[in-house]
């Protein structure tokens, strides 16, 4: 037998004050990751400019692929751009996480093209068997089925 237990959050149906339990705990939950949200932008801020610098080390291309980016966002679509402009100077730490992660991910994805390479060029080291016995595959002669006899009806089922 299985037992269930329910736990009510809302209260009974006919209380007025019933919405205040979901509320107070949507309420918790949003503080939580206020909180949360708020340590970690603190977190990147500080680390930023390491990120940056890091991400220079690691590949160079994904800060200059980026400013492209933005600069060819400017030509085509000067609002977007310069929306995107004030957005990188109020957000860098995020931008410059995303990078980092990003030049991360291209030098791992790059190694392991290049392993897959190397692997692919190599040849497998083999030995060569020479088999001296040639009449292993002789095989016994093939005996013939025998003819079905016609008086038997069960043998006419299957012709």
């Amino acid at each position: 037998m299985t037992i269930y237990k329910e736990f009510k959050v809302g209260g009974s149906p006919g209380n007025p004050m019933g919405f205040l339990g979901p509320l107070l705990i949507l309420a918790i939950f949003f503080t939580i990751m206020f909180f949360f949200f708020k340590g970690l932008f603190a977190v990147l801020n500080i680390i930023a400019p390491v990120l940056l610098v890091l991400t220079l080390i690691l590949d160079y291309t994904v800060v200059k692929d980026f400013f492209v980016f933005l600069l060819r966002l400017l030509k085509e679509n000067p609002l977007m751009g310069v929306l995107s402009l004030v957005l990188l100077f109020f957000g860098y730490h995020i931008v410059s996480g995303f990078l980092f992660v990003k030049a991360l991910l291209r030098k791992t994805a790059k190694n392991k093209i290049k392993e897959y390479q190397k692997n692919q060029n190599t040849y497998t080291e083999y030995e060569e068997v020479i088999e001296k016995d040639d009449d292993f595959l002789e095989l016994p002669p093939l005996k013939k089925p025998q003819e079905r006899k016609a008086d038997n009806p069960y043998d006419d089922m299957f012709s």
